[in-house]
């Protein structure tokens, strides 16, 4: 007998787009998935060669707008908006960048070869912002799954270069008391690198006066007065959270009579320095 054509089914549609979705998000490489699902052309489809320090500008201009375009297609096929693809797909990268060989055993700074890298990524970011086809909601989602190699630094130059705000990107934690444990423990961490003699010392100065001056203002604001993007109580939560911390942290070691040069003496004096 003939074979009846399939009517659409809103619900059933919503629900493939919803099972994309988690497959994507599932994916361990993202940029090994688009090299799986297209022909030889995609081969080509790389970030690599994006945040390759000795590209030319005009260069990765032309690697931008092709990927811009593959991203698109690639969406399409799968059903999916392309911000939630563009933003894994830089997500995975950003962790990539992080997981680099570090200088120190505990890092929150970058080393250099890692901030030109990352400085071309996010020029691409932009590009996909620009153009609207960049999901910030998703790209902070899918950047605190690799919470356990994000480096610090890293969040500040998504601020700066306005991919995320700060505020943006710590209230979408799902876990406030985490997110300021995370955030309290690698402020230590750059206090204590910046009072050591590095080359990175001004990038960690200018960072921590950021995160410190942020936690101020939107701690002791009132809540009428907050600009907020995804829970209005979340981001005063965090930043008093951590300027408790800080508080209980630097009256602890004076109280325990740290010896000067510690670390701990370092973290205390650096982060006084900068409240």
């Amino acid at each position: 007998g003939r074979v009846k054509r399939e009517k659409y089914n809103p619900e059933r549609a919503q629900k493939l787009k919803e099972s994309a979705v988690r497959l994507l998000r599932s994916h361990q490489d993202l940029n090994a998935l688009l090299l799986e699902v297209e022909g030889p052309l995609c081969k080509k489809l790389s970030l690599s060669k994006v945040i390759d320090c000795d590209s030319s500008e005009a260069y990765a201009n032309h690697s931008s707008s092709f990927i811009g375009s593959a991203l698109q297609d690639q969406a399409s096929r799968l059903g999916i908006p392309v911000g939630i693809l563009s933003a894994g797909v830089v997500a995975s990268s950003v962790g990539q960048i992080c997981t680099a060989p570090a200088e120190t055993s505990h890092p929150v700074l970058l080393t250099v070869e890692q901030r030109k890298k990352l400085s071309s990524l996010l020029e691409f970011a932009q590009y996909l912002l620009a153009h609207s086809m960049f999901s910030r909601l998703s790209f902070c989602q899918e950047l605190w799954k690799i919470q356990s190699s994000l480096l610090l630094e890293a969040v500040w130059h998504l601020h700066v270069q306005g991919i995320v705000s700060l505020q943006e990107l710590l209230e979408s934690h799902p876990d406030m008391h985490a997110v300021g444990s995370w955030l309290f423990r690698n402020l230590c961490c750059l206090c204590e690198q910046m009072e050591a003699s590095c080359q990175h010392a001004d990038v960690a100065r200018a960072m921590l006066s950021d995160f410190v001056q942020m936690f101020v203002l939107r701690g002791f604001q009132k809540n009428s007065d907050l600009r907020r993007t995804v829970e209005p109580e979340k981001m005063p939560q965090v930043a008093v959270d951590v300027l408790q911390r800080m508080l209980i942290f630097a009256l602890d070691a004076l109280a325990a009579g740290v010896q000067e040069e510690s670390s701990t003496h370092k973290i205390v004096r650096a982060s006084a320095a900068r409240s």
